[in-house]
């Protein structure tokens, strides 16, 4: 079974939301699921806890790993972590990355992997979240959000996942504004731009809840097409 790297246009796109309800589904068809976080950042409630998108995925998908191969960085400040690094003097080791993610692989049957922000957010000098994707050697989707705008940074992200080769397999549209694109004509017009499938387009929720989106996530993507073997 093929593991997973749920990139995005954007942030706050839903690839936190569509990578649980993906995780989730699989949890529920018995699939040994892993999830990883490599790089978060925002405020955390306290300083035991963790960050926010990393307890839901581990919620999501019910794994007990420990939070540091789930989130092997998080940074105290929400921005990328190219510029974290900067202002907090640390620096990121991306062996300690690979090296999580492959413990994570060897405990669980899949691992789902999501990104921090855009393809292009900076992890180091001349080092992002596309080059992680390449090194992982992973299979990759590509969320987008609706707001108008939505399609010029879609094809801007779809362009360079080509330019880097990536095990790209298309693309889940995620209404994160009640407001903007009308979702049967973004998700036709990404489909005719790229060629590319387009698994799944999910609804605004005026009422946001985490729980019902989840649980309604496979009524409006297609999962039997993610690139996943065996399901």
């Amino acid at each position: 079974m093929n593991s997973l790297f749920v990139t995005g246009t954007d942030t706050d796109v839903g690839k936190t939301c569509v990578t649980a309800g993906i995780v989730n589904h699989l949890l529920k068809m018995n699939v040994n699921v892993g999830v990883m976080k490599p790089f978060a950042s925002g405020y955390k409630a306290n300083t035991d806890s963790v960050s926010e998108d990393v307890e839901i995925l581990m919620k999501y998908s019910g794994v007990n790993d420990p939070v540091e191969l789930v989130n092997p960085y998080y940074f105290e400040i929400p921005t990328s972590p190219y510029e974290a690094c900067m202002k907090l003097n640390r620096e990121v080791d991306i062996s300690k990355v690979v090296d999580a993610y492959n413990q994570l692989a060897s405990n669980h049957d899949v691992v789902i992997v999501e990104g921090i922000g855009g393809i292009m957010t900076p992890i180091s000098q001349n080092y992002f979240v596309s080059d992680l994707i390449s090194e992982l050697n992973l299979n990759s989707i590509i969320v987008t959000g609706s707001k108008i705008g939505t399609v010029s940074h879609t094809m801007l992200t779809y362009e360079h996942s080509k330019q880097k080769n990536l095990n790209f397999k298309g693309f889940v549209v995620n209404q994160n504004v009640s407001e903007g694109y009308e979702m049967s004509s973004l998700r036709q017009q990404i489909f005719r731009l790229t060629g590319e499938k387009v698994f799944g387009a999910i609804p605004y929720h005026q009422s946001f809840n985490i729980d019902m989106y989840v649980t309604d996530f496979q009524n409006f993507v297609d999962l039997s097409h993610l690139g996943f073997k065996n399901i």
